[in-house]
């Protein structure tokens, strides 16, 4: 009767943890990240006997939870990139809808501008007009000025968040410690048996941490978990978290920088974090947030280097000739905290078609220098003083240490620093300084036309330069123009070849010749002296609105403007489509997940009636025992 009551027993104590594994599993339906429990039973070492092995009941071997780590992978994976796109598409659709309001954006700013410009054309002499560009020339300015304004607050907010998220990746990887320490503990105590609450905890402590940051795991042999961030930096090795810094970039104050808290300060491992929205932060203000604010500074530089070239060549009302309307803008050079010799570096913008909105980095060895492109990793090397590179000119002076280095940023800071230069109207250089006439006596019809200033070293004109046609004037019979009044001549011109017209340089002008002179007939350039109702430069500086001059001489103003917007339109739906598709992704790999770890109340109840009748039965055997029991006793009392 024992046997028969120990099995009872045994079986009543099995089903009842059962009962309460699956009242465990119902009560936590709603829990997140609770990993559905099972019990696993097994038979008690039998009894052997003269007939044979008889069973000594069940015992509760474990009780383990639903767990498949390829599915819990897959969706600590899908957290990382869908939490890292859907802060990307949040960043970048805020720059994507800056660039396109009309009320802050660039293009409707240079429309105004040359609209203006256009008016000053057409009546030069008008002061009312002249003011009235003046003024939307400062409104241009105060777009550019407005929109680095809001890039770089969304810069200082990026820093914040970064900063924020690294406290918050600090704090998850010192759970994990813990927990780690507690599942090694609790596992030991029981003899090998997991701890599946704590399991479960920090389970959901490394998906929340691959939420900020994308994480690889290591399970050791203990049962803790090893969580890598970047290219294999450890965050979490056994009992012991690192922490992630966050420290000023050595070129930058207002940037902040990531590294691992114990190594050198300036070891930056920001370039190797990916996913997660830590990732996002650092991939978004190193991409779509550093590009746009070289791009518009690029623009910047490019209008006032190209207005301000065109604009010297004109003269004003006051009779001078134009000197810069736009600030002319030059690059921003920043030495590192780190340096310790006594180099300087110095930058300018030479040909501005050449720019592309690079940043650039120079480090000395103690040999050579060596210059870096920041946005492609591209390098040549060199002994210095000079480097020349993308329309910027590098000059290096000083005697450098070793580890020495330079950030240059030759547009970066063009938008910020973008703004007019003259502030009255009649210094604005409609007209051009110079003018040509054909002598009243000429007997052809040759003309002079399309002059233009290239070089203004010559400027104003010592005296008239006069242009007289000679048959002879480059050998007998060879025809051309004897020059009088600047180098250069004679010039060659055949009348029955070149009357449709040739062009001509001369002296820093530039000029059409044409028509069919006679011997003697002269042109003439002149001063233009009293030149109030002369438009000549107006158009030419209004031209520049159409004139490829940027980008290689690819792009114009508005080519260059649009093509930002586009980049930036395409860079934001890019974003927005891969964080919807992360999104349908992760809850497909919940759905999966949660379909082997999740708690299915139809499955619980219908455990629970089986465990229930179960339990009857044992309670049964029980019940059988005792009265067979009873039985003998009544029979041993007769």
């Amino acid at each position: 009767m024992a046997d028969l009551l120990n099995i009872g027993t045994s079986a009543l104590l099995s089903l009842q943890r059962a009962l309460s594994t699956t009242g465990q599993n119902i009560a936590n339906v709603n829990t997140a990240g609770y990993s559905r429990q099972r019990v696993d039973f097994a038979t008690l070492p039998p009894e052997a006997t003269g007939a044979g092995f008889l069973g000594t009941g069940v015992k509760v071997d474990s009780i383990t939870r639903s767990y498949d780590q390829f599915l819990a992978q897959d969706v600590r994976s899908r957290s990382s990139s869908s939490a890292g796109f859907s802060t990307l598409s949040g960043l970048t659709s805020r720059i994507d809808n800056l660039l396109a309001d009309p009320s802050v954006g660039i293009a409707p700013g240079i429309e105004g501008f040359f609209g203006a410009l256009q008016d000053v054309a057409n009546n030069p002499g008008s002061i009312p007009e002249r003011k009235v560009l003046l003024g939307e020339a400062s409104e241009l300015a105060g777009r550019f000025q407005a929109l680095d304004t809001q890039l770089r607050s969304l810069n200082s907010e990026v820093s914040q968040r970064i900063t924020t998220t690294v406290k918050d990746i600090n704090a998850l990887a010192s759970n994990i410690a813990s927990l780690n320490e507690q599942v090694v503990r609790a596992t030991t105590a029981t003899g090998g048996q997991p701890p599946n609450d704590l399991l479960d905890a920090r389970d959901q402590a490394i998906n929340r941490l691959a939420e900020k940051v994308g994480v690889t795991t290591v399970m050791q042999e203990d049962g803790a978990v090893n969580v890598l961030v970047g290219n294999g930096q450890a965050l979490v090795v056994g009992f012991t978290a690192s922490e992630l810094q966050t420290f000023r970039d050595p070129f930058d104050a207002t940037r902040v920088n990531v590294g691992i808290a114990g190594l050198a300060s300036s070891t930056d491992i920001g370039r190797f974090l990916t996913g997660g929205e830590l990732g996002a932060a650092l991939s978004f203000r190193g991409g779509v947030l550093d590009s746009t604010r070289n791009e518009l500074g690029l623009l910047a530089a490019g209008i006032a280097a190209t207005f301000n070239e065109q604009h010297s060549r004109g003269m004003d009302l006051n009779g001078q000739l134009g000197g810069n309307f736009f600030r002319p803008l030059e690059p921003a050079v920043a030495a590192s905290s780190g340096n310790t010799g006594a180099a300087t570096v110095s930058a300018s913008l030479g040909d501005v078609s050449a720019l592309t909105g690079a940043d650039y980095r120079i480090s000395f060895d103690g040999a050579q220098w060596t210059l870096r492109i920041e946005q492609t990793g591209a390098s040549q090397t060199g002994a210095g003083p000079a480097f020349t590179v993308d329309g910027v000119d590098i000059a290096i002076s000083g005697t450098p240490a070793a580890g020495d280095s330079f950030l240059i940023q030759p547009v970066g800071e063009g938008a910020n620093l973008f703004a007019l230069e003259i502030t009255n109207a009649a210094d604005f250089a409609a007209a051009s300084p110079v003018r040509s006439s054909a002598g009243s006596a000429n007997l052809g019809d040759a003309s002079l036309s399309a002059l233009s200033v290239d070089d203004i070293a010559g400027l104003p004109l010592g005296g008239a330069i006069t242009l007289t046609f000679n048959p002879d004037a480059l050998g007998v019979g060879v025809p051309g123009y004897d020059v009088a009044g600047s180098a250069g001549g004679p010039i060659a011109y055949n009348p029955a070849t070149d009357s449709g017209g040739i062009a001509v340089t001369l002296g820093g002008l530039s000029f059409e010749l044409g028509g069919t002179p006679v011997a003697g007939d002269t042109l003439s350039i002149a001063n233009n002296t009293d030149g109030s109702g002369d438009n000549r430069n107006a158009l030419a500086l209004g031209a520049l609105q159409t004139v490829q001059t940027l980008e290689g001489g690819t792009a114009s103003y508005q080519d260059s403007y649009a093509g930002l917007v586009a980049d930036v339109a395409v860079s934001s739906r890019q974003a927005s489509a891969a964080a919807d598709a992360e999104s349908t992704l992760l809850q497909q790999a919940i759905s999966a997940r949660d379909s082997v770890q999740g708690v299915n109340l139809d499955e619980e109840a219908a455990d629970l009636l089986r465990f229930q009748q179960a339990y009857q039965a044992a309670a049964q055997v029980i019940s059988v025992a005792d009265t067979v029991f009873q039985t003998l006793l009544d029979a041993t009392r007769r």
